[in-house]
């Protein structure tokens, strides 16, 4: 793909994200710090204009990222009190975990149970890993529709073509009546397995992306065009191997020899 169509699919991914955050689970940006991540995230912020972000400071504990008791209120009401944690404060919001491949796998852990939980935050990893043993942890990519590739974006390509703000609630508000045709799951769920994505997550958040790009279009139906989307967005960079050629199924006629067209002169 060319640097434009890498941003342009970067633009739609953060378009459905928008839509339908907590659906969708999060993103993945692998790039370094740098104008073309600057510019995803200004064009995510600027598509879900009530929501915001919540920026994870590097070492955090558990007990300032899960709530505990404040001590100081608590000796002030006489009583206790329970001071809320970073991620229950993100209720709502986008929660952004910088240097994410050096996330510890117990903070992973406890973002990934929070999720689960239905924690009601979408997240964003941003992955500045220098080569593929360097990424963000599992338990947390695992869980995010999208891994969007920023590292060979010239600022030449980082131009305003972008979903209009105005279109997202409306998608927002349309996109539980938006249906799937069973072809469609079977469609999605047959990509994943070919791609020898092991994940069920993968299939099921290219359905919801499916359903956001329908959405988008002002779609009350998952178009061919709607799975195409969502299968490059979410399975393609999950991709653990390429789909395996057709079997040769003995069906096509062998051309003609000299000895055959000899038999058929006769």
């Amino acid at each position: 793909m060319t640097p434009s169509e890498v941003w342009n699919d970067a633009l739609q991914a953060a378009a459905l994200l928008a839509i339908d955050p907590e659906g969708l689970g999060g993103v993945c940006l692998r790039a370094r710090a740098g104008p073309a991540r600057d510019a995803w995230l200004d064009q995510l912020a600027r598509l879900q204009p009530v929501r915001s972000s919540v920026r994870l400071p590097p070492g955090i504990g558990d007990e300032r990222l899960l709530g505990g008791l404040d001590l100081a209120s608590t000796l002030s009401a006489g009583r206790p009190v329970r001071a809320q944690g970073l991620l229950e404060s993100a209720s709502g919001k986008s929660l952004v975990l910088p240097m994410a491949e050096r996330a510890a796998p117990g903070l992973a852990a406890r973002i990934a149970a929070q999720m689960d939980r239905g924690a009601g935050f979408s997240i964003v990893l941003l992955d500045e890993g220098a080569d593929p043993n360097e990424a963000a942890p599992d338990a947390l990519a695992d869980r995010c529709a999208f891994v969007v590739p920023l590292e060979e974006i010239p600022l030449s390509e980082l131009s305003p073509r972008t979903t209009a703000a105005t279109s997202i609630e409306p998608a927002r508000k349309d996109i539980d009546k938006v249906t799937l045709s069973d072809d469609a799951i079977v469609q999605l769920t047959g990509i994943a397995a070919a791609f020898g994505i092991g994940s069920l997550r993968a299939p099921l958040f290219a359905l919801r992306a499916a359903r956001a790009a329908a959405a988008l279009r002002g779609g009350h139906h998952v178009s061919d065009e709607d799975l195409a989307l969502a299968a490059r967005l979410v399975l393609t960079p999950k991709a653990m191997q390429l789909p395996m050629p057709a079997e040769d199924t003995g069906d096509e006629q062998p051309a003609p020899n000299e000895h055959n067209e000899a038999e058929l002169d006769r």
